[in-house]
């Protein structure tokens, strides 16, 4: 045992619904002594510009296009790479506010799109009690695995980033109720042919008509 190892919290989400090809679990640490919690999926943080750390694996040109990372970022959380029409305001088109969905997620702590239609909407209750747990922990950032890290948060963001669980939707990220239709499709499918569990609660509150 590593002389480290005490120095940790660790909470594991384990949903295991009879009905799926396996459970869904992740694991998140805290490290005590320097108050950071340690996640893969748990939650992202979406920055405006796309990290540095994409120039290792594009063109630098292609890097900077003005498309470039909101169509990353949608297609990473499987929202649709919708535009919108803005009225013929041109500075509106410059760089990514023409993508709602991309601007919905921006510059702030969230919950994937696709872990709330997927995990999220079939155990809820497992992911409810998951945050508890995790939010009594002691934190001021979160080093995720996904777009922006370290990310500046406390367990009352981490917890606001769920808190449609709770039938709260003041602190969500303004999603258009349309750009779900795509991980509705594929809840849909998934129900309709008995490929996973069923959906048990409304992944979509706080969408925007």
């Amino acid at each position: 045992m590593p002389s480290w190892a005490n120095e940790f919290d660790i909470c594991t989400l384990y949903a295991d619904l009879p009905e799926n090809a396996g459970p869904v679990s992740e694991v998140v640490f805290c490290h005590r002594p320097t108050k950071t919690l340690i996640a893969t999926d748990a939650v992202v943080f979406i920055p405006s510009k796309a990290p540095s750390i994409f120039g290792t694996y594009f063109d630098s040109s292609q890097v900077q296009q003005d498309d470039f990372w909101p169509k990353t970022v949608l297609q990473s959380v499987f929202l649709p790479l919708r535009t919108e029409d803005t009225g013929g305001d041109v500075d509106a088109l410059i760089g990514s506010y023409h993508y709602p969905g991309f601007q919905a997620l921006e510059g702030r702590l969230s919950r994937a799109p696709i872990l709330r239609a997927f995990t999220d909407a079939r155990d809820p209750d497992a992911v409810r009690k998951w945050i508890r747990q995790v939010s009594n922990y002691d934190f001021n950032r979160i080093l995720t695995s996904h777009f922006a890290s370290p990310i500046a948060a406390i367990p009352q963001d981490f917890v606001d980033a769920f808190s449609y669980l709770n039938g709260q939707t003041q602190n969500l990220p303004k999603i258009a109720c349309q750009d779900w239709q795509l991980l509705n499709g594929l809840n849909q499918f998934i129900d309709q042919n008995k490929l996973g569990a069923p959906v048990v609660f409304d992944f979509q509150q706080g969408c925007q008509n």
